[in-house]
């Protein structure tokens, strides 16, 4: 008479995986939760503090700043801060005329050569082939770069503190909406 057993096909390293990875999104949930607390805090503490909008942003220019300093911009509700490198520099809001972004689109071309057409050419071909597969073809890389640009006047001179936004377009965009909704309509008139 032949018995048959009946087996589990899960094994205890299954078991195993199993736990794994349900400890590895729990530590994950953890890790959200906690740092959602964290911004949070932060959030708070920036409105206690009188800060309406928070940004890091690489300093292009306008300011007594190396390029490519990064630089915190914080919006109050007088005036805007700008720090970097343990210095602070402070704008008033009644001189800012303008904030806003701009791209500046830069198209390069780069010449690449194809190994796989080498290797095709030379099979099929020889070592003409190869040189003939494998020959430089040209290619264009668009690269978009987005400044946040802060525009105001200082004795009746019209002045700019330029920031690559690039990395951060959307807090940089947060700016340029707070100006739109709490900037000042009136236009700024210089005679020349």
């Amino acid at each position: 008479m032949e018995t048959t057993q009946i087996t589990s096909s899960a094994t205890q390293s299954d078991y195993a995986c199993l736990i794994i990875m349900l400890v590895v999104i729990v530590g994950l949930i953890i890790l959200i939760i906690a740092n959602i607390k964290k911004v949070k805090r932060g959030i708070e503490k920036d409105k206690a503090d009188g800060i309406i909008q928070r940004g890091v942003f690489r300093h292009f220019n306008g300011l007594s700043l190396p390029e490519n300093t990064p630089c915190t911009v914080l919006l109050y509700n007088d005036r805007y801060e700008f720090k970097a490198n343990g210095i602070s520099f402070n704008l008033p809001l009644a001189k800012i005329t303008d904030v806003c972004c701009k791209t500046d689109v830069d198209i390069q071309k780069q010449y690449v050569s194809s190994v796989g057409g080498a290797v095709g050419g030379a099979v099929l071909f020889g070592p003409i082939g190869a040189m003939i597969g494998g020959r430089a073809k040209q290619k264009k890389v668009k690269k978009v770069s987005t400044y946040l640009i802060i525009t105001y006047m200082d004795n009746d001179v019209v002045k700019y503190i330029g920031f690559d936004a690039t990395n951060s377009e959307w807090v940089a965009n947060n700016f340029v909406n707070q100006f739109k909704t709490n900037g000042s309509n009136t236009a700024t008139k210089i005679d020349l």
